[in-house]
């Protein structure tokens, strides 16, 4: 099994669940679509398909609403099981009603439309927990293998169907459908059990997430998703005409129900069989010499070809060839140059919108559809001659999209190339005239090294064997980083690399290059697997042992039994033992590292103490490895020890780094870190710069969220964030809806601490007493640079309705220390801003050009000048623990005992420092 499909030890058990699973689903929904279709067209007529098109449509969405409000008060494996047990008793509902003759032509209609929705949903949480059994490089390799489980179902299904039909009556096979598909419930109740289960909240979120914006917004503003979603849609829409030919041909040569029934399920299987083999045998080889425009109309050509022929003779023969020409070139060659024209769209953008287009594009286009084939059969009476002359008008509207988009796949292939390096000093890779294999063998070859990442990227997304030799030849690049993508595609190209050339690798100077070395060099070993990790587990140097222990661990990560049969958690109590005999220092940091790496990538429980004292080692290098170990836990133990890290410059990056690697999950510890009242102010403010970095709509909730916080040094980290956002992921979407309600609340903000501001400065030439005078400067510093900071943050929510460069360059303008700059700046964003911000904004951008607050700026801004109370009391409700500390060792100069009051809430202050000045001041005020 391991040699032939790269299934390895540990992984038989879910790989044969879910094979089996899906096996099912395919030939039970297989064995009684022929059933369905047959007695449809038979009964109730083909002239009412078109009809029965469009309420598939219709109740498909209204079904698939309710399947999404109900996964959001429910757990999946609630909602699986529950659309299970429905479809079986619905299976058997039917089959009595038909067996009995009760209410035929509802009931048809009902089975129908039920099971195309079925065919939908089944299909969507089968692929849904296949993401939560396998993690990401699991699924890149065995996806394929289980895969050939629905193919198979599929070619069995309409065969049995075929031939059972001949010897019962057709609504019977209902019955039997009923029967395979109650193997599925325990099968999914195995599978959650045992593989799905144990996964925490963060594993769970990384292997598969939420769905954030709504695609259609995302679809619509990109110009490359718009014309993929309507090359789809053209696609499923002349689907449905040539199902309609061939149904309605097919249906006037056999009368008999029965009969119709063997013939699709026949004819069913054997385009799921002439599709295998057009995707084995051709479709890399044509999608690779023609590239992906020519690819693309390799379906509408043949199409074009069947529908003038049906046009002329509308004879049998010439439906079974279009709709087998449709089928099988549609899910070979047209799936997969489609999913090479999605290539330049970032992977979050695609794991988005994949399933919007495959449902709603499919449901929307089988309705357009049906409106047609009504207007035209239906409305003017007109024969299935006239369904080619529209096939063939919506061909040429599909070639020309096509052009549109291969034309757009090149532009954006170009884009991306120069943003991933925007002062890379080598021309780009001629991309004209060349197939998308050809574009990217020329950008791993003379791109630059950000460039070469990029694609290295693309090709883990959909690797092709024949990028093989291209990313070998990188292993010998001079950067590090670049050999170790390099080796990491290689996983997934699933091909051999010489055996010389790995060992080299394990000698390299880059760590993580030797721990890629070795995982590359296990993955393609079939025979005497143990005896090669033994020789190079007790290797004399540390390095190559280390690149062995942690290639190891990270092969068994998430498979247990291999975990066991491997012995992982005695070989790393081995490494252990060699810390205190090691000769140098360096060659017990390389075990100290190789020990921590292990520990990480195989999540062993009963060696997280490791980690942990490693933290806090005296050697800040261990100490940055151990966060790293940390962070490939994904343990929710870890996330407040690896925030702490957040803290220090030297240890900050690895800390990020370790936190991005829980993925999407880590947004939710990190909002619950930041509502804890024992959580120090200092960590929360590093929190926005982990999420900025988060491709997720999630992290732009969690950063609007951080905005509601009466902390004004966390909503500006938060705002800085919310830019790099926009900057960094435009995709994500930016709800402005509010932004003109936050602006006036911060520019309230800035009146209020402006007016406190005024008035210090106002007593401060009259006070006599130095410690007075001292507490009083110290509170105008603090204030002015608050100040500072809430100008800030009103330019940078200003920034996320306007265009940002436009806002970067008034406010910049405004803080300049040239008066005429300064005018220029307030005069340009007069002409920028609407009315309503306009009002409350310019008065402040004038006040911001004064070194000076004058009386006529606090008038011109309408500022109430607060009485010293009022204004020390504002500043104490604050989260900011430094204006409290200040305004504290004013209170205490001032010696004023009425303060007192207001000294007193702070008493329980979870802030250590405000809770014992709160505690003296108080103390000094009642003496």
């Amino acid at each position: 099994m391991q040699r032939t499909f790269d299934v390895r030890e540990g992984e038989y058990h879910r790989v044969f669940l879910m094979q089996l699973n899906i096996f099912l689903i395919i030939f039970t929904l297989l064995i009684i679509k022929p059933v369905v279709n047959a007695q449809f067209v038979s009964v109730i007529g083909i002239d009412q398909l078109p009809l029965v098109f469009v309420l598939v449509a219709v109740f498909a969405m209204v079904v698939s609403t309710i399947y999404s409000k109900a996964l959001s008060t429910n757990s999946l494996r609630k909602v699986t099981s529950a659309t299970l047990y429905v479809s079986v008793f619905c299976l058997l509902g039917f089959g009595l009603l038909l067996h009995f003759g009760i209410a035929t032509n509802i009931t048809l209609y009902a089975l129908y439309i039920g099971v195309a929705i079925f065919g939908v949903l089944a299909t969507s949480q089968f692929w849904i927990m296949a993401n939560l059994v396998f993690d990401a490089r699991e699924a890149k390799r065995l996806f394929s293998f289980i895969g050939a489980g629905p193919i198979v179902g599929g070619v069995a299904g309409g065969y049995v169907a075929s031939v059972v039909a001949s010897y019962i009556e057709g609504t019977n096979l209902l019955f039997l459908g009923a029967f395979l598909l109650c193997f599925c419930i325990p099968l999914n109740r195995v599978i959650w059990k045992k593989h799905i289960q144990q996964l925490t909240p963060i594993q769970s979120k990384k292997r598969f997430s939420d769905f954030g914006d709504h695609p259609l917004w995302l679809i619509r503003k990109s110009k490359h998703l718009t014309y993929l979603a309507l090359v789809i849609g053209l696609s499923v829409l002349i689907s449905k005409l040539v199902e309609f030919q061939f149904s309605s041909i097919a249906s006037a040569q056999f009368t008999d129900p029965d009969e119709l029934t063997s013939f699709f399920g026949f004819w069913f299987s054997t385009f799921n069989v002439v599709s295998l083999l057009i995707q084995l045998f051709l479709t890399r080889k044509i999608v690779g010499t023609y590239g992906v425009g020519t690819s693309l109309f390799a379906l509408p050509g043949g199409v074009l070809l069947g529908s003038l022929i049906l046009l002329f003779s509308p004879m049998l023969w010439a439906a079974i060839f279009t709709k087998l020409w449709e089928v099988s070139v549609k899910q070979s060659i047209n799936k997969s140059a489609t999913e090479l024209l999605s290539l330049p769209i970032p992977a979050a953008i695609k794991s988005q919108t994949k399933s919007f287009i495959d449902v709603f594009v499919d449901l929307a286009a089988t309705g357009i559809a049906g409106l047609f084939l009504m207007f035209l059969v239906n409305g003017l009476d007109l024969s299935v001659r006239w369904v080619s002359v529209l096939t063939i008008v919506i061909v040429a509207i599909w070639v020309w999209v096509a052009i549109k988009v291969r034309h757009e796949y090149v532009n954006s292939f170009k884009l991306k190339l120069t943003q991933a390096d925007k002062e890379a000093k080598k021309a780009l890779p001629d991309f004209n005239n060349v197939s998308v294999l050809e574009g990217l063998k020329r950008a791993l070859a003379s791109g630059s090294e950000n460039q070469i990442l990029y694609v290295l990227d693309k090709v883990r997304e959909i690797p092709d064997k024949r990028m093989f030799d291209n990313v070998v030849e990188l292993l010998g690049h001079s950067s590090a980083r670049i050999r170790e993508k390099a080796l990491a595609c290689l996983y997934f190209l699933e091909q051999t690399v010489e055996q010389p050339q790995l060992e080299q690798l394990l000698h390299d100077v880059d760590m993580e290059v030797r721990y890629k070395a070795f995982a590359q060099l296990l993955r393609q070993t079939k025979q005497q697997r143990l005896t090669i990790i033994n020789e190079y587990l007790q290797h004399s140097d540390p390095k190559v042992s280390g690149a062995a222990l942690v290639g190891l661990s990270e092969d068994a990560r998430n498979n247990p039994e291999l975990q066991k049969l491997l012995k992982i958690e005695g070989r790393i109590q081995d490494k252990l033992s060699f810390l205190k005999l090691a000769e140098t220092e360096e060659d017990r940091f390389l075990y100290q590292v190789m020990v921590l790496r292990a520990i990480g990538n195989a999540n062993i429980l009963a060696l997280y103490n490791e980690i942990e004292t490693a933290l806090y080692h005296e050697n800040k290098r261990i100490t940055k490895e151990a966060i790293k170990a940390a962070g490939l836990t994904m343990s929710p133990y870890f996330v407040p020890k690896i925030i702490a890290f957040l803290e220090f410059k030297d240890t900050r990056p690895v800390a990020q780094e370790a936190l991005l690697f829980y993925g999407e999950g880590i947004i939710k510890e990190l909002q619950t870190y930041a509502q804890e009242e024992t959580s120090r102010l200092e960590l929360i403010w590093r929190l926005p710069e982990v999420l900025e970095k988060i491709d997720s709509a999630n992290a732009v909730k969690a950063l609007f969220g951080f905005l509601d916080t009466p902390d004004v040094a966390l909503r500006l980290e938060a705002l800085r964030s919310i830019n790099a956002i926009q900057r960094d992921f435009p995709h994500l979407k930016i709800k402005k809806e509010d932004i003109v309600e936050r602006v006036m609340e911060e520019s309230n903000l800035y009146k209020n601490m402006l007016g406190a501001l005024y008035q210090e400065r106002q007593l401060l030439p009259n006070e006599i007493s130095e410690e007075i005078q001292a507490a009083r400067t110290n509170l105008v510093n603090i204030l002015e640079r608050r100040l500072d900071g809430t100008l800030e943050r009103i330019f940078r929510l200003i920034g996320l309705r306007y265009p940002p460069e436009d806002v970067i360059t008034a406010y910049n303008g405004i803080r300049s220390v040239n008066e005429h700059v300064r005018l220029n700046s307030v005069e340009f964003l007069d002409n920028l801003l609407e009315p309503a911000l306009k009002k409350t904004l310019i008065p402040i951008a004038e006040g911001a050009l004064f070194e000076s607050i004058s009386s006529e700026t606090i008038q011109g801004l309408q500022v109430k000048i607060p009485d010293e109370r009022v204004y020390f009391s504002m500043l104490l409700e604050g989260r900011d623990p430094k204006l409290k500390m200040a305004v504290f060792r004013l209170i205490e100069a001032l010696g004023n005992k009425s303060y007192a009051s207001l000294v007193k809430p702070l008493i329980q202050s979870k802030n250590e420092k405000v809770r014992k000045e709160a505690e003296k001041v108080y103390a000094a005020l009642l003496a």
